[in-house]
């Protein structure tokens, strides 16, 4: 499939009119945002009306609405009324959202295609979006392997990907440094490989973050001598590098666990937080406490649907002074 084919030649609705999904009730727009509501479908799918500068501590992920248009290279299905384009402008009509992550893999023509930067660039210019992070999966290329050829690739490849987002104007991207290898006998390249990567970063004013990937193993766990969000504590400081706290990968089983996390985490933190929920605490909570450690950096909501994104919406934004 063309690029163009891909971009536009699908149904191509802004907005959630094609969605098809139902709503709760939002509060009445205020003068001036009636056509938003009317462009978001009359479901109730409006910004919530609260002062601006909370809004503008969230960000959304394009992996929240990804349902809802084709993967690249794949041809649009009855249910997928949007592309990428469509994404800054549906984010400021229905949530009031000036912020968006995107995944690489939704980004990932960018590498050989000047023109969607472009195109894209234009499309966030002209709804005052931010693209705020760029998150790169590269599997088997990552900072931990063993395979000294991957990591070299893993590099290669972020900086690649580094000079993309100064195209996009986005302060940062986050990698997968594949947690679970991580350990005593991996370390040193692990923390060298990442720095690389920072180092390069710094060079182009885009910060190179990790986030947090679960509590790890129980034999890594016991190799490590406690779980593997602590241990990374240390990795981060020597690569110099950021974080990127994902509350829904921590493993925490307490809302305890879960602040000791952020707390540890605060002084390396990117200025980009990932929020999703849970049965073992509260993200009103985890909110209030990382307000209390003087954060002033984004909520990037990681849930799938509008339904699933307008609660965590909601709960962020009713936590935030």
């Amino acid at each position: 499939m063309k690029r163009r084919d891909f971009l536009v030649g699908t149904a191509g609705v802004v907005g959630a009119a094609g969605f098809g999904l139902a709503q709760a009730p939002a509060p009445a727009p205020a003068q001036g945002q009636q056509g938003a509501q009317g462009r978001a479908g009359g479901r109730g799918m409006a910004p919530a009306q609260v002062p601006a500068g909370k809004l503008a501590r969230i960000s959304l992920m394009s992996l929240d609405f990804d349902q809802y248009f084709p993967a690249p290279g794949q041809e649009a299905q009855p249910c997928q009324t949007m592309t990428l384009l469509d994404l800054p402008k549906m984010y400021v009509d229905v949530y009031g959202i000036h912020n968006i992550e995107y995944q690489y893999r939704t980004l990932i023509q960018a590498e050989k295609d000047p023109a969607l930067i472009k195109e894209l660039k234009g499309r966030l210019d002209q709804n005052n979006v931010q693209m705020t992070q760029i998150n790169l999966e590269f599997a088997d290329e990552n900072i931990s392997t063993p395979d000294a050829a991957l990591r070299h690739r893993a590099v290669a490849h972020t900086q690649q990907w580094i000079d993309i987002a100064v195209q996009f104007g986005c302060p940062r991207v986050m990698i997968n440094q594949q947690q679970n290898n991580i350990t005593p006998a991996t370390r040193a390249h692990t923390v060298a490989a990442w720095k690389a990567m920072v180092d390069y970063g710094k060079t182009k004013n885009i910060k190179v973050s990790a986030e947090t990937r679960g509590a790890g193993t129980p034999e890594q766990v016991q190799q490590l001598g406690m779980k593997t969000w602590q241990y990374m504590v240390g990795i981060i400081k020597d690569a110099g590098a950021a974080s990127n706290v994902d509350i829904g990968n921590v493993a925490a089983m307490t809302q305890q666990e879960l602040h000791d996390c952020i707390k540890a985490w605060f002084p390396y933190s990117s200025g980009n937080m990932h929020i999703k929920s849970s049965p073992n605490w509260d993200v009103g909570q985890a909110v209030k406490f990382t307000e209390s450690l003087g954060y002033k950096g984004l909520y990037s909501i990681e849930v799938r649907s509008h339904e699933a994104v307008r609660i965590v919406y909601n709960t962020i934004l009713a936590n935030l002074a």
